[in-house]
């Protein structure tokens, strides 16, 4: 492992001030990074985990490149003319020394090193009275890491049913920071026991409602929803059924109404908000945003393709998600994509909302409903739900069997564009990547054959150079 890098960029990230609150700007640096002799009070702990949070809103996370890049690698984006951001990513011709693969990497890695600091750290002398706060903060900890983990091996392996027994190469595992490392990469299947192991944890060790009193650090309701979407990806359909109906009937969540959906992308915290990052005035990616990646004022480098506004129904409130740019022509034309509208950069970034869980839900009784034919109602109830709230006079699903299932993965098409989950939905479904409004400069960019070794980004170059024990992936 390149801690050397890592450590670089966590400190980068300190010192400059690049999405860190005031609290974390006041601990030593070298302390939050690998003195876990330092978390000495609460007051410690919970500066050292706001540090991990705003490594989450680095734009070389979920501040931009880590939802956009399976974007712009799926068939619901199409190149603009002047894109040169992650345009190696669009067009699948992404290299080992590419920055973003790169960076992507050691961003993550840092956030491991930090909350194991604060999960390795000894319990400090606290008064008895205080152990539900640190067990909060360990909690959140574990989420985080099981959250950082299973990002990275959606990243640098392929989906779990790859192999039969996820035996396929995914990411490394470390728990404990050690400068001299040089592990290899776990299994597939190694890093979702990782993953699971660390989210049960934390539901066990956090309160039910935040630290904060909004959705911007987790709580065990955030950390079940997580879960719920780790568990669809291994098609454990039983627990993601549970895990999700959980949330949905006794979360304190509910569904953004349709009056209400469009603006509900231009405030914070709204009401089937899970998770989310914040991006305030202090640490939100400016010209980095995500957003500025898709708004005329921005770079405006991806244009949502037609082929996904035309599966929207007409009159659905999602519609209005898309505006007509008069500027752009040809295949270009027409629309632009306003799910972030913010022309600074303080679009908050949703890791997980409530619709996602209806989703989740309705995909997991869906593909147990040849065995158990009860679980219909539960799927054609939850896609009619979803589907409803975008426009209401829209007929409920009574499709069974395949084509409920294809009415699921066309509303999930809908409902999370432009969230970053659209090609790992196509990869875990092992279908291919075909672009129908092609506006690739590289023609084999427009149709993409599962399965592919480029679906999934390179091992970086750097890692390589400094770890003789990391296995690259195929294809690079």
């Amino acid at each position: 492992m390149n801690f050397r890098r890592i450590y670089i960029t966590l400190l980068a990230l300190i010192v400059v001030g690049v999405g860190c609150s005031d609290g974390f700007l006041e601990i030593n640096p070298q302390q939050s990074v690998s003195n876990e002799e330092a978390l000495l009070t609460l007051q410690d702990y919970e500066a050292a985990i706001t540090g991990a949070y705003n490594i989450l809103s680095s734009s070389n996370y979920y501040g931009r490149y880590f939802v956009l890049v399976p974007d712009v690698m799926a068939d619901d984006v199409k190149q603009n003319s002047q894109a040169n951001r992650a345009k190696e990513y669009a067009e699948y011709v992404a290299f080992e020394e590419h920055f973003i693969t790169e960076n992507m990497w050691a961003t993550i890695y840092s956030g491991i090193s930090a909350v194991n600091a604060i999960i390795n750290a000894p319990k400090p002398d606290i008064a008895a009275s205080l152990d539900d706060e640190y067990n909060q903060l360990i909690g959140e900890a574990h989420a985080l890491r099981g959250q950082m983990y299973f990002d990275l091996v959606r990243l640098y392996g392929q989906h779990y049913t790859y192999t039969t027994d996820a035996s396929h190469l995914g990411v490394p595992i470390v728990l404990e920071t050690d400068e001299e490392s040089e592990p290899v990469r776990n299994t597939v299947a190694e890093v979702y026991n990782q993953v699971i192991s660390d989210l049960t944890t934390s539901i066990g060790l956090m309160e039910p409602t935040t630290r904060n009193g909004n959705t911007a650090t987790l709580s065990s309701w955030a950390a079940k929803a997580l879960l719920a979407r780790v568990y669809l990806y291994q098609e454990d359909w039983p627990n993601a059924e549970a895990m999700a109906d959980d949330v949905i009937e006794n979360g304190p969540y509910q569904l953004v109404s349709n009056a209400n959906y469009v603006a509900s992308w231009s405030d914070d915290f709204d009401a089937e908000s899970i998770f989310e990052i914040s991006m305030t005035e202090s640490d939100n990616r400016g010209s980095d945003a995500l957003g500025r990646m898709y708004i005329e004022s921005g770079y405006g480098d991806y244009l949502p393709s037609d082929d996904l506004y035309s599966l929207i129904p007409a009159g659905d409130v999602r519609q209005q998600l898309f505006i007509v740019d008069g500027n752009l022509s040809g295949d270009y034309a027409p629309f632009r994509l306003n799910k972030y509208p913010s022309t600074t950069g303080l679009d908050n970034t949703i890791v997980i909302r409530l619709s996602e869980l209806y989703l989740i839900r309705a995909e997991a009784a869906a593909m147990q409903a040849d065995t158990n034919p009860s679980k219909n109602a539960i799927a054609q109830s939850d896609v009619t739900t979803i589907r409803q709230r975008g426009e209401p006079g829209q007929a409920p699903v009574v499709a069974t069997g395949q084509a409920l299932r294809d009415e699921i993965a066309l509303e999930r098409r809908i409902e999370l564009a432009y969230e970053g989950q659209r090609l790992w939905d196509l990869m875990r479904k092992k279908q291919d990547m075909v672009r129908t409004q092609c506006t690739s400069t590289i023609p084999a960019a427009c149709s993409v054959s599962y399965p592919n070794d480029r679906f999934v980004l390179p091992i970086p170059a750097d890692e390589q150079d400094a770890n003789p024990n990391i296995q690259p992936n195929p294809g690079y």
